[in-house]
């Protein structure tokens, strides 16, 4: 079998050379990008509490802002503060946070008074500037889950670094579109994860990040991605400029948020991500393209492998058996850390579905730009 393998013309090694190729991919990324995941070293608590100011732009949640306005006030840890800023809500929003701002010093408040196209990236740049410390962290109104010893735990960040990269996902419910939601947002975080770790950060993601607040006033805050309507704080955090980033998978870190989704919310979370990706350097770009193209080609090439050389099986099966092995070692172990044993399975198998979501849903914006562009100029 082994002689008839290796028996070939040269035009018969091009789907068996791009199965090899694109193993060897794949055992590059597991390796040198998403394994060094699994050797995080364990966040030190220290006495010293550094300050740090909690963000959170608000409309319209009058039924829960008091609520989860109570919980983050009542960490266990002394030297921080709330910044909310309103975005012209249109219920008692507004009224119940004032009150309780009587009642807890450490909340702060102000609001957007008037309806614009921009209003989000306004509500975050009157944060930045109420904000008195130096560390800063954008949380959603819609907090579900938070431990107590959110900040204490997170209380890591050094002067060395800018970032401080914490997980985040959604509240578990029996829908399947949240389901799809939540695996996308943990292999969005373990890439944004594994990327940062290897020296390349990238940014899916503003929920939840430590970050210092130097970085969006050096970068001049939104100036020239106002129209950006697909991101926020991304945009400056993915901005090209040298940064430092450390990552925690610490569970008191973890944030959860009772979020409602609706129709398109799937979509939208892909059509967020591709956007995000154009707007990164040519690096960045390439290494994910990379990644993404060697799983759509290892697909492609082991079916035909598979198809027309079953006898050569063997030559198929062990490093597919590798790849696999370390994929479900990884996925696995970072299930269990993040708490999302649920959506192990499903997770392993979307892994390599994800690519051709990705491609399609890329070549669909990139015909949508295109008209768009053709009927600005006609």
């Amino acid at each position: 079998m082994i002689l008839d393998f290796f028996n070939r013309i040269g035009t018969e090694w091009i789907a068996s050379g791009i199965f090899f190729f694109s193993v060897l991919i794949e055992l590059f990324f597991l390796l040198f990008f998403y394994l060094r995941l699994l050797f995080q070293k364990r966040v030190t608590d220290t006495t010293l509490e550094m300050p740090m100011s909690i963000c959170m732009c608000v409309r319209n949640e009058e039924e829960q802002i008091e609520e989860v306005l109570t919980r983050l006030l009542k960490q266990n840890y002394s030297n921080f503060e709330i910044i909310l800023v309103d975005d012209f809500s249109e219920d008692c929003t507004i009224q119940k946070v004032a009150q309780l701002a009587e009642k807890y010093p450490k909340l702060k408040f102000t609001s957007i008074n008037q309806e614009t196209n921009f209003s989000e990236k306004l509500a975050i740049n009157l944060a930045m500037k109420a904000a008195s410390s130096e560390q800063m962290i954008m949380l959603p109104p819609d907090i579900g889950e938070i431990d107590p010893n959110f900040l204490k735990k997170m209380n890591d960040l050094s002067d060395e670094s800018d970032f401080l990269i914490n997980y985040s996902n959604i509240i578990p419910q029996k829908k399947f579109i949240n389901k799809l939601i939540r695996i996308e947002r943990f292999l969005s975080f373990l890439n944004s994860a594994a990327y940062s770790l290897a020296g390349i950060p990238v940014f899916f993601n503003e929920t939840n990040v430590l970050f210092k607040k130097t970085v969006y006033f050096q970068q001049s805050g939104f100036r020239g991605k106002m129209n950006c309507h697909f991101g926020n704080l991304e945009l400056i955090f993915n901005d090209r400029f040298k940064k430092k980033v450390h990552v925690s998978i610490e569970p008191e870190t973890f944030v959860r948020e009772n979020a409602t989704l609706q129709k398109g919310d799937f979509s939208g979370l892909l059509k967020k991500k591709i956007r995000l990706n154009q707007q990164l350097g040519f690096e960045k770009r390439l290494i994910q393209w990379l990644e993404n193209f060697g799983k759509l080609t290892l697909m492609i090439s082991l079916t035909w492998m598979l198809v027309t050389e079953s006898a050569n099986w063997l030559f198929v099966s062990i490093p597919m058996a590798v790849l696999i092995g370390l994929q479900v070692f990884i996925i696995k172990r970072m299930t269990t850390h993040l708490r999302e044993r649920k959506i192990f399975l499903s997770s392993l198998a979307y892994v390599y579905v994800r690519p051709v979501l990705y491609f399609v849903r890329a070549f669909e914006i990139y015909l949508y730009d295109k008209r768009i562009k053709s009927n600005k100029w006609n």
